[in-house]
Order: C-alpha cells, then structure tokens, then sequence
C-alpha cells in the first residue's frame, strides 16, 4: 500500500466536494439544523398547560365541603386552567374539546374522608395525548392531597392518599397500548419517507443514465412524459404504503377504532405528496449523496414538529407556525382521529383538504421541474 497513491485520490474527492456548492451547503446546513432543533427540544422546557374541567357532585358533610377546598388547590397551579362544568357530561366537553381532562367528585367524597373511608373521585382524560393524562392525573392528586391534609389535620401524604381513591378513565383509547397510539404517527412517517427515498433517487438515476435525451426524440409529449412519470412512481409508492399499513395490522396487531378505508385514503394522498415532493428535490441534486441529504433536510423537522414526539402546544409559536406548514402535521392528525378515536372522514375533512392543497402544489412543482429539465 503506497501513501503517495492514496493521498491524491483522497485530495480529489476532497477538491470535488469543495468546488460543489450544493454537496458543501448541505454538509453545513443540514447537520446545523437538526442539532439546533435537537437542542432546543432537549435544552428548553416544554411543560404542557391544561384545561381541567371539574363536576363537583359531593354533598359534603354538615358545613365543610372538601371538593371545593380541591378545586381552589387546583386553581393555585400555575400550569392548571380549572372550568367548572356544572351538570355537563365532562365525556362530551372532552370530546368538543372545551377541556383537556375532567375531574368527577363523587356525593360521598367528604364523608368518605372523614369518617375514614376511601374517598371516590374520578379524572377523565382524552386518552391520545399521554402527556396531558399524566399531568392531569398528577395535578389533581396533588392537589387532593394538599386539600385533605389540610384540613384533616393529616400532615401525612402516604395517610392523606390512603383516605383517597382516584379512579382514572380515557374517553378514547381505552385498552391502547404505546404501539397502539404511535402507530398513527409511524404509518405516516414512514410511507412518506421511504416513497420520498424512493422517488428522488430513482428519478436522478433515470436522468443520469440518458434517458431524457432518448425521450425527447420519442413521440411523447413532455405532458405525456411528466404525466407517465408521475403515474409511473406512484404505482410502487402506493403498493409500498399497502406493504406498511398491511404489516401494521396484521403483524403488529395494531388497533384501528375508525374506517380502514378512510386511513387508505389519507396514505394516498400522502403517497402523492411525496411522490411528487421527491421528483421536485431531485430536480436539485446532481447525485444520490445530495439527493439522500434532502432527507435530514425535508423530512426530520417534521418528524420534530408533528405532534409525535412533543404536543404542539408546547411548542413556541414560530414553531407551531412551521408546524402547520409541514403536510406530516395534517396527515399524522386526520390518522390519530381515525385510527384512536374512532372519527370518520367528516371530521378530518379540514386535514384532507389541506393534504389535497399540498399535493396539487407538490404536482405543479414537479411538473415545473420536470418540464424544465426536459429542455435542458
């Protein structure tokens, strides 16, 4: 092995990276980008503020009501909105989305406590978010705890919370698995992942390989040949997204509350986004390395700032902006609302239309790309 053979070969790798603007941008940019979103997510706080409703049906016991002494415990955290809800079904203000969570005191709570029986109070949370259920049903133990050793004189917390049994339900999700409620976001990501993959590398090959030049003395048309390139990639995206949702349900026993056909539906048009989005970038890179580096580029913030790994709402409103920018946002929100919660099409119909936006744009923008290619 002689160093003096090796040196140059590895000096015109380097001097061909350099003189390459593009190849150069993406090893600054990229890495840069990622880290600083890593950074922020695991540097800055994200507690979660929620909207507590209560249905406060102790009758107490003679002059003193211990709900009510609960319920202003609540009211001093600061992370904690308390509405209080009155006669209404707590089940149906989770579900219109008037309250993150529910708090249901029973008719027996203060007697229960003070003639030394356990004491009955339920939370009630919406089940998809696991963040909020934990803060929900942290919030309202505290807060018990604190009421009851006041005024019981029991400055004990292990004696307070043996006076008290909090029952917890979810109004969606019941019987859930972790599996289970990130699936929704996984069968997104993925399918618009590997079709995005897929779709700019096999496109930069065909280009490589001449086959424009021999287009462009066939009868096609460029409107024929953009249409047929489209029609083309779409076929193995879609049997691609099948594979996924279909390994989903049948190997990892994955739970779906809605219609089968409606999640189809929502990967479909998923499908075209990222077939088309891949066409698009491609037009772009000059080799697989630069079309690869779109990926950390295009793809990861939206894994950051889709809702799967940190709710939304926590997220500082520039965040939240570009959040709604990304097609994964919609996408992973209209599938959770089907596959969790059991919605049909209609209630998602804001998410289709937005995914149907992102993919007539996505189809103009290849075209575009396409169509410009064809003349160089």
């Amino acid at each position: 092995m002689d160093i003096n053979r090796i040196l140059p070969l590895a000096r015109r790798i380097v001097t061909q990276c350099v003189r390459d603007r593009r190849t150069m941008g993406l090893i600054i940019i990229v890495p840069s980008l990622v880290m600083a979103l890593l950074g922020y997510f695991y540097t800055t706080s994200t507690s979660s503020v929620i909207t507590l409703g209560v249905v406060d049906q102790d009758l107490g016991m003679g002059p003193l009501k211990l709900s009510g002494f609960v319920v202003d415990e609540l009211r001093l955290q600061p992370n904690v909105t308390v509405v209080l809800l009155g006669t209404e079904d707590p089940d149906q203000a989770i579900k219109d989305k008037k309250v993150d969570a529910a708090v249901i005191f029973g008719s027996g709570f203060t007697s229960g406590v003070l003639t030394g029986h356990q004491a009955s109070m339920e939370v009630v949370s919406e089940g998809t978010d696991q963040m909020k259920t934990a803060l929900a049903a942290k919030a309202v133990g505290t807060a018990a705890m604190s009421a009851v050793s006041k005024k019981t004189q029991t400055p004990n917390s292990n004696a307070s919370a043996a006076l008290m049994n909090i029952e917890s339900r979810q109004v969606y999700a019941s019987g859930y698995t972790t599996l289970d409620l990130f699936a929704p976001y996984m069968l997104g990501i993925i399918a618009f992942v590997f079709v995005f993959i897929f779709t700019g590398v096999t496109f930069l090959r065909e280009r490589s390989f001449g086959t424009f030049e021999r287009l462009l003395v066939s009868p096609l048309t460029r409107a024929e040949t953009i249409v047929g390139y489209m029609l083309g990639f779409s076929v193995f995206a879609i049997i691609q997204s099948a594979i996924i949702l279909a390994f989903a349900i049948f190997v990892l026993k994955v739970k779906i509350a809605g219609d089968i056909y409606a999640v189809v539906l929502l990967q479909l048009l998923l499908t075209v986004v990222g077939v088309n989005l891949g066409i698009f970038c491609s037009a772009f890179a000059r080799n697989e390395l630069q079309a690869v580096q779109f990926i950390p580029l295009l793809i990861l913030p939206q894994v950051f700032l889709d809702g799967m790994l940190w709710p939304i709402s926590t997220l500082p409103n520039y965040l939240q902006v570009l959040s709604y920018l990304m097609p994964l946002t919609y996408a992973n929100n209209a599938l959770q609302s089907i596959m969790v919660r059991g919605t049909g099409l209609g209630a998602v119909w804001t998410d289709i239309a937005v995914l149907l936006g992102f993919a007539i744009v996505m189809i103009a923008l290849s075209a575009l790309s396409l169509n410009k290619q064809l003349q160089q």
